[in-house]
């Protein structure tokens, strides 16, 4: 294998002393030394470069041009089997028809007839395949639809061919059209939000009555709703004085009971939450301040949640007594039996280890405990119940993990477990759909399909019982099904990294009935573009396997060597390991300079996989995933003879950004990453968000008996030796109760892995990049990270994008997507053609 593309070793001979006939050589040759060269030798002998040209080629820029449609949307005509969709491919954009007889495909309209219609009312000219067709919407009896075109209104008859000019859109009539009102399930009340307090309607035979403000006390940061200041300072310069007073109004999220008598609110209370702060240094004239609340993790101040309840035959809103965890959130709102009687909901301790599904009886107030759920390691995560009747009456449905899996259970209205509807070593995502009159359950799924990549969605169907499973979407690649309104068809919208995007419809057996549409990729391979791969490696432990993509250059040569990058988000939410089909990604463009770029999954990476492995960086918020990366690359690199592992590059965003600097800070990886490019990294979670910091890493609750304080437990006592006290206050977990006895006090810890704490290993190549305005990941850990490496005398690269937010975007995103690029080419192939202009390569 000849390697590429480093400049070839020279090896020096030892050195014994000098030799008269070596002189002699010497002098002879010198002259000749000296001589120019050649331009064809001077560039043979120069330093390697990236491929450039291919990389422009195949920007994803350039081959937009070749890439259309990729699915099939679901526009379902109201509560029938019919569907429309937009479709575009190389022949241009077209509408269709799906119905359910046959079923069969035909084209929505006459698209030359459409065409000459509306040439004609626009007083333009248009071509078939290429109508300014949006905002299509059908009339409820099936037979017209209804449609923008060039900001006119247009309504187009089914059954005659004919279009009607309804007049041009309204801008003022679509602003009116923004929804503040909260409407009763009977349209017989609304209630809406103002200046964050919260306002009730009634509507008496059609006639709005007056106003009741439920709430005098509203106000930032402990608010029901409101117009941004922004927004109200932009109406009233519009107005002129003359403001509508609709316009500061706002919807709020309330919850009706569907017998139209009460409804549900939260509201969050922010004011004692310590501020952040930015400087938008390029607001003219001068530089302005931007603050805004942050609740960090670990801190005694963060938000806190109320519940109430109105009730129409008292007229007033009250606050329910739902507290009893400290910093508790509640979730799942919802009223049972179809009336006002009786609210449940999910409460939820700050730990995220402890949950309950509660009822409280409105007559009362009394509080029922319905089931509970808990672990010790890795948070809860949740759905809302699912009834089996629709006034949500009856068993439900309940997600859990309790098996270190997610599957569904059957309760009766009491809470008491009937069965278990799903089970195995797999895990189900999300219901679709219930029929309350049999018991049919709908519901996507992962992993359960023998033979293929675990990440894959499937649709399934099952009865409440538990029997009946049924795989509806059969196929080795990633799904996207869809459930018509009554259940009789399925659009399946299906692909792979490896595989064109495909859609078809099913029935309700799972049987492909209709081909609808396959994306066409002759254009693009023609143009020389190529298929990713995937793969599948072991993890560090040598059991769990790991599934992954790998991106080469078009013009890939088995006999080179070429240096790998990992595009990493290491999760816990997600792995952003690609499952479905993409024609121009990021790992494409990079590739094409010469480089084998890959993803691949780590454990503490997706939920979608066990809890186990979900939860593996548990208390471990930094380099948890960095093991698998690094045992993934070496196997490729053993498989693949042209994947250079000595030559690693590693990049990503946000907490990926988080994870490459670590890759070139913690031991021993910062011996094998050796090229890293971080943005907007998350490099220090003691300062990023309290929720995603206590949720991911895992915070520790410490329970004290009345008169104790954390002062009175000695930092280091040996657990044995320690008091009763403190041997309750060096527990990571108070176990499974995840909540303290009433006449406790709760202390709340964290302390996460922060990146600054290595900053002296640094190793290899590294560059930092942030936005200045970043409101999500505060640029104070990066900052902190940047001061470390100064006071160890590291040598880094520094990139603040003035402005920005979290997202690098408009001339921003071009400019980090280049200079990362660059990076990579500087210090993995030795290209250091660079200039002023970013653009210019020599």
């Amino acid at each position: 294998m000849r390697p590429w593309p480093h400049p070839p070793r020279v090896r020096t001979p030892e050195f014994r002393g000098p030799h008269l006939s070596a002189w002699l050589t010497l002098l002879v040759a010198l002259p000749a030394l000296l001589a120019p060269l050649p331009v064809n030798a001077q560039e043979a002998s120069s330093s390697p470069r990236a491929n450039w040209e291919q990389a422009d080629r195949f920007h994803s820029d350039n081959l937009s041009r070749f890439v259309h449609s990729t699915s099939v949307q679901s526009n379902w005509i109201h509560e029938s089997d019919s569907l429309w969709y937009r479709y575009q491919d190389a022949q241009g954009t077209r509408w269709e028809l799906v119905t359910p007889s046959g079923p069969q495909k035909q084209p929505l309209f006459d698209h030359e007839h459409m065409a000459s219609l509306l040439s004609q009312e626009l007083e333009t000219y248009l071509e078939w395949h290429d109508l300014p067709i949006e905002d299509l919407e059908f009339s409820e009896d099936g037979l017209s639809f209804e449609f923008v075109a060039n900001e006119v209104n247009f309504e187009y008859h089914l059954d005659q061919g004919t279009l009607e000019n309804l007049g041009e859109v309204d801008e003022e009539e679509e602003e009116d059209e923004r929804e503040w009102r909260n409407y009763s399930p009977d349209s017989t009340a609304y209630v809406y939000a103002e200046e964050h307090n919260l306002y009730f309607v009634e509507i008496v035979d059609g006639v709005e009555q007056d106003a009741v403000q439920l709430t005098t006390d509203g106000e930032e940061d402990f608010s029901f709703g409101s117009r941004d200041e922004e927004d109200i300072e932009e109406i009233e310069e519009e107005e002129e004085g003359q403001v509508d007073p609709e316009e500061f109004r706002v919807r709020p999220n309330v919850e009706w009971s569907e017998d139209n008598q009460a409804f549900s609110v939260t509201r969050n209370d922010r004011r004692e939450v310590e501020k952040l702060y930015l400087v938008d240094v390029l607001a003219e004239p001068r530089p302005e301040l931007e603050e805004y609340r942050y609740s960090m993790p670990g801190e005694e101040k963060v938000p806190q949640q109320s519940l109430y309840v109105f009730q129409r035959d008292r007229m007033a809103l009250r606050r329910l007594p739902v507290e009893r965890f400290q910093d508790q959130r509640v979730f799942n709102l919802h009223w049972t039996n179809g009336g006002a009687d009786h609210l449940r909901m999910v409460r939820r301790a700050r730990s995220q280890r402890y949950l309950e599904l509660i009822e409280v009886d409105m007559a009362t107030d009394g509080i029922r405990t319905l089931l509970t759920e808990a672990t010790d390691h890795g948070h809860l995560r949740q759905q809302s119940p699912r009834y089996l009747e629709e006034d949500n009456s009856g068993d439900f449905i309940w997600y859990s993990r309790r098996t270190g899996w997610a599957h569904y259970y059957r309760y009766d209205h009491d809470g008491n477990l009937q069965n278990t509807v799903t089970s195995g070593s797999w895990n189900v995502q999300n219901i679709e759909e219930v029929d309350e009159d049999d018991g049919r359950i709908w519901f996507t799924g992962v992993g359960r399909e023998a033979g293929e990549n675990v990440n894959y969605e499937h649709m399934y169907r099952v009865q409440a019982d538990g029997s009946g499973l049924t795989l509806l979407d059969a196929g080795d690649a990633n799904h996207s099904s869809d459930l018509s309104p009554n259940q009789r068809l399925i659009l399946d919208n299906y692909s792979r990294v490896d595989m064109a995007p495909r859609s078809v419809i099913r029935n309700a057996d799972g049987e492909v009935v209709l081909e609808l549409e396959e994306m066409d990729l002759s254009e693009l391979e023609e143009f020389g573009w190529q298929m990713p791969e995937s793969f599948v490696v072991k993890a560090a432990d040598g059991v769990t396997d790991l599934y992954g993509n790998m991106w080469k250059p078009f013009d890939f040569d088995p006999e080179m060597s070429y240096p790998v990058i990992t595009y990493v988000y290491p999760g816990p939410q997600t792995e952003a390991v690609t499952s479905s089909f993409r024609a121009t990604p990021t790992e494409q463009d990079l590739a094409q300079l010469g480089f084998i770029v890959i993803q691949v999954g780590n454990r503490g990476g997706t939920p979608a996989r066990s809890a186990a492995y979900h939860s593996y960086g548990y208390f471990n918020l930094r380099d948890y995933g960095l093991a698998d990366k690094k045992a993934g690359i070496e196997e490729l690199a053993k498989r693949y003879p042209w994947v250079d592992a000595s030559r690693v590059g590693i990049y990503g965003h946000s907490g990926g950004g988080f994870m490459t600097a670590a890759a070139l800070l913690v031991p021993p990886y910062n011996e094998f990453f050796t090229v890293g490019v971080s943005s907007a990294g998350n490099h220090d979670n003691n300062v990023y968000n309290q929720n995603w910091s206590e949720q991911h890493h895992g915070l520790e609750v410490t329970c004290l008996p009345p008169g104790e304080r954390d002062a009175d437990v000695t930092e280091g006592e040996g657990e044995d030796d320690a008091p009763e006290t403190a041997r309750r206050r060096v527990a990571r977990v108070v176990p499974n109760e995840g909540h303290c006895e009433e006449d406790e006090s709760v202390e709340f810890d964290i302390e996460v892995p922060a990146n600054h704490e290595v900053a002296e290993n640094l190793k290899g190549r590294l560059l930092l990049q942030h936005g200045d305005m970043d409101n999500n990941v505060h640029y104070a850990g990066t900052m902190r990270l940047v001061r470390e490496l100064i006071r160890n005398e590291k040598r880094f690269d520094f990139m603040m994008f003035p402005g920005m937010r979290h997202g690098f975007g408009g001339e921003y995103n071009s400019y980090w997507a280049k200079t990362r690029a660059e990076y990579f080419a500087r210090h993995l192939l030795g290209d250091d053609y660079r200039s002023a202009d970013i653009n210019e390569k020599r």
